[in-house]
């Protein structure tokens, strides 16, 4: 077999006396075993693994953070023993090994690996697969340190402190044994490129924070009432006349584009499932083909503002003709497209949200229905299954949105996998399907931000409003007079998924909460939601990290513990402080959680009296 070695040459450093203390890893491992020594990295360090070419890629990469890192934590420890320095040891190569080279990534892959690192010279790193060894690389990155014994004073904030060296790295609390592997197998973050366009590079920053919290899916909403940004060979129009123009620029994914992003995903360990979203959410196909959309180009509300008669769930109103044999040849056309485009062995369809009375503004729908005495749900039911027909030709599993099933009742192929973002994921397994959790209570991020109606008036009141006294009297009978809070007034806010889901709430969601064993087992994993409406590049970072990650945590790691015991935020936040400090060392904008000071002071920023001072 053909080995890879990734070497450097360093020079030495300084020397002075502060104390080196345990990483702290995020997602927490399944099993991890510590020493007390501190282990140096020699200068002559260096990876040896197979000659295969994602990992090559991987080493390659790991091997340059390590050198550019130099983290030093900051998260001050609490009541911890530091790390012996000892001076027999120092390590020189990290090892790797893969049973199965040539595993390819899947929904069912094995990332399961052990890193072993001895008080000794050579480390080792064992997976099944190369999937696992990135997911060891990354351990083992986050157990790398900047020797704090190293430093004699503290430098000013704005010198220039670009390391670019292996000297004065550490391992702290050698030996070190971690034997891990994920809890759920698709562990994902949904981006949205239709309500708002974010540009390549931004989708590949996040590629890599994924990859730094062990995520394995990217799901990509390409496509909405919005815009059409894919641009396709074979239906050309869509990407022409449904993609924003900003500027004098086409903001569209052409297929370099795409390629560029699946190979930086695959380097990383990251499926990427396209979504094109339909029937429904298909107003963006109208400027390219306006006959086989309904309602497209009216308001999505009727004149009464009633929602019960609503055409759209949003702004941005028009659906896929259902009865029209030419919308079947299209999407026929554009779904082969699409599915030879992406690998991965699903595909996402959508199937969210349909407004029936938006069919309901063509006659030739209306005419239909009442000949074959079909109902909305039937229409959805009959364009779902010649959608999957074409899917399956295609050799995809489809996913859909969980409405369908959950809130239609429509019968659908029981490989159909349902994301689970309304209702309890029972009801999704219950009807016989394999779920994705995206509970939109726990795990949607844009919520929390207000409405974004133009001419909403609703926002403006200088006192709050008179409660009822038929309400005021129940809220005094039970004590709940400051618990009543109007939208501009510690209220949603005019958003309908308020409140915004802090790292706190992500963390606490439960994904097996009333499930049996049994039914745990038709859980694929889940996926953070990012729907950007009001999101572009510039916020990007800020709404999905670090929040992202505390739901990579829960994915990984699972939210139970060895015995049973649901995982706390308490326990958590100190590594979590430190890992959002980390992640912006990396180049991710993730978003401050608690003012510096905290980290510094453990637990004196603590919600409530902490324990650990009685």
């Amino acid at each position: 077999m053909k080995l890879t070695l990734i070497t450097w040459a360093c020079v030495a450093t300084i020397v002075a006396a502060r104390d080196n203390y345990q990483a702290y890893l995020w997602p927490l491992p399944q099993s991890s075993h510590w020493g007390k020594w501190d282990l140096p990295i020699d200068s002559s360090f260096h990876m040896i693994g197979p000659n295969q070419d994602v990992l090559n890629s991987a080493m390659q990469r790991y091997s340059t953070l390590l050198v550019k890192e130099h983290w030093q934590q900051v998260q001050e420890p609490f009541r911890q023993k530091p790390s012996k320095q000892q001076d027999h040891s120092t390590l020189k190569s990290l090892v790797i090994d893969v049973e199965d080279l040539k595993k390819p990534l899947g929904v069912d892959v094995d990332e399961s690996y052990t890193l072993s690192v001895p008080l000794a010279s050579r480390a080792h790193l064992k997976a099944a697969t190369v999937w696992g060894a990135l997911r060891g690389l990354e351990t083992f990155s986050q157990l790398v340190q900047h020797d704090a014994t190293k430093d004699d004073d503290d430098s000013d904030f704005n010198d220039d402190d670009d390391k670019n060296t292996l000297d004065g790295l550490v391992i702290a609390n050698a030996p070190v044994t971690i034997r891990d592997k994920p809890r759920y197998t698709h562990r994902g973050i949904m981006i949205d490129t239709a309500r708002n366009y974010l540009p390549v590079k931004d989708i590949l920053r996040t590629l890599d924070a994924m990859a730094y919290s062990k995520m394995n899916v990217l799901h990509w909403h390409l496509t909405d009432s919005q815009s059409f940004p894919l641009a396709l060979k074979n239906t050309p129009e869509l990407a022409e006349k449904g993609a924003y123009v900003f500027q004098g620029k086409r903001l569209q994914y052409k297929k370099k584009d795409v390629n560029k992003i699946l190979s930086y995903a695959l380097e990383r360990g990251i499926r990427v499932i396209p979504e094109l979203d339909m029937p429904s959410h298909t107003a963006a196909w109208a400027p390219a083909f306006p006959d086989i959309v309904t309602c497209a180009g009216l308001y999505y509300l009727e004149p009464s503002n009633s929602w019960d008669t609503r055409l759209a769930s949003e702004p941005g109103a028009g659906q896929l003709n259902p009865v029209k044999e030419k919308t079947y040849e299209l999407v026929s056309q554009v779904l082969e497209e699409v599915t030879s485009m992406f690998p991965d062995d699903y595909y996402h369809g959508g199937a969210d949200e349909p407004a029936g009375h938006c069919w309901d503004k063509d006659k030739e729908v209306v005419d239909y229905m009442k000949k074959h005495n079909k109902t909305h749900d039937d229409l959805l039911g009959d364009f779902l299954h010649r959608e999957f027909k074409m899917l399956d030709k295609a050799g995809k599993t489809p996913i859909i949105w969980e409405d369908a099933v959950t809130s239609s009742n429509i019968q659908l192929p029981k490989n159909t996998v349902l994301q689970v973002w309304t209702k309890p994921l029972k009801a999704g397994i219950d009807a016989g399907h394999r779920v994705i959790a995206s509970n939109a209570n726990f795990w949607y991020l844009d919520c929390g931000q207000g409405g974004w109606g133009g001419n909403d008036t609703s926002y403006d009141e200088q006192v709050p409003p008179a409660i009822p006294d038929e309400l005021q009297t129940v809220l005094d009978k039970y004590g709940l007079a400051g618990n009543y809070n109007p939208q501009n007034w510690l209220g949603p806010g005019g958003d309908w998924c308020s409140p915004y889901k802090s790292w706190q709430r992500v963390y606490a969601y439960d994904l097996t909460y009333n499930l049996t064993k049994e039914e745990e087992k038709s859980v694929l994993g889940g996926e953070v939601a990012l729907w950007a409406e009001q999101v572009d590049q510039t916020v990007l970072d800020t709404r999905l990290w670090p929040r992202a990650s505390a739901a990579a945590e829960v994915l990984w790691s699972g939210n139970k513990d060895d015995d049973g015991n649901k995982r706390a935020v308490g326990p958590a936040m100190p590594r979590m402080f430190d890992w959002r400090y980390r992640l912006v060392g990396r180049g991710i904008g993730a978003q401050a959680l608690q003012p510096l000071w905290c980290g510094q002071n453990p637990h004196m920023c603590d919600a409530t009296y902490p324990s650990v001072f009685l």
